[in-house]
């Protein structure tokens, strides 16, 4: 008998097969493999987000910013389930580049900035809690050099103590960086430190360097705990 969504998983599987059941997350879930395609309606960015659930790990399908691609029927949001959150991440895109073909949908890159939004949290009741460090993904506009902020890049993602930045212009591991950075509302000068750097682009990762802040201003600290 061929795969069925299954109303309790929302996992394709056989119906006489074991269901796994609700496949909650244990952990937080992290936005992975994005692409941009061209609809009948405009373009949207479409995303994988993956999380661990127990032993297992599980992937669902995002539209961005905040909605979640659900089985027939609406019982809950897609999910697909594997021992590796690799695997899972690739069962997902297999899903979304079939469904773009299916409806004629032009696929415009695979390397997007999107934001993230709210949308319900589905993490079981004994999952540890996030650190109050975990990053926010958002993509602002920022300024960094060793002296003087003057190169122009825009950040992957956000956290009270450091931040990732989307660039090709690398600096080394242990380099002081000056940053300035715009947020929705105002400009903040920051100082920091590079911790490691990633040098070309990886699916839904792209090429870049995280950075630890030194004494962030307050204003910033409150800004990003605002983020959800």
């Amino acid at each position: 008998m061929s795969p069925t969504w299954c109303p309790e998983c929302c996992t394709r599987h056989d119906p006489r097969g074991t269901c796994p059941g609700p496949l909650l997350a244990t952990g937080d879930e992290r936005a992975g493999w994005r692409i941009t395609v061209e609809t009948k309606t405009g373009l949207d960015a479409i995303g994988v987000l993956v999380a661990p659930c127990g032993t297992r790990w599980r992937a669902r399908i995002l539209t961005y910013p905040n909605v979640l691609w659900t089985v027939p029927g609406g019982s809950g949001a897609m999910k697909f389930a594997a021992a590796s959150p690799q695997e899972a991440e690739r069962l997902a895109i297999a899903f979304i580049k079939a469904h773009c073909i299916e409806r004629g949908w032009r696929r415009r890159d695979e390397v997007v900035v999107a934001t993230l939004g709210s949308f319900a949290d589905e993490r079981a009741p004994d999952a540890v809690a996030p650190s109050p460090a975990r990053r926010r993904l958002r993509s602002f506009p920022i300024w960094f050099g060793l002296l003087v902020p003057t190169i122009e890049a825009t950040t992957a993602n956000v956290s009270e103590t450091g931040l990732f930045i989307s660039t090709t212009r690398l600096l080394d591991p242990g380099a002081s960086v000056l940053m300035r950075l715009d947020l929705y509302t105002f400009r903040v000068a920051l100082r920091g430190q590079v911790v490691w750097s990633r040098g070309s682009n990886e699916p839904g990762r792209p090429a870049g360097f995280g950075v630890r802040l030194v004494d962030p201003p307050a204003m910033y600290v409150r800004f990003v705990e605002t983020l959800r």
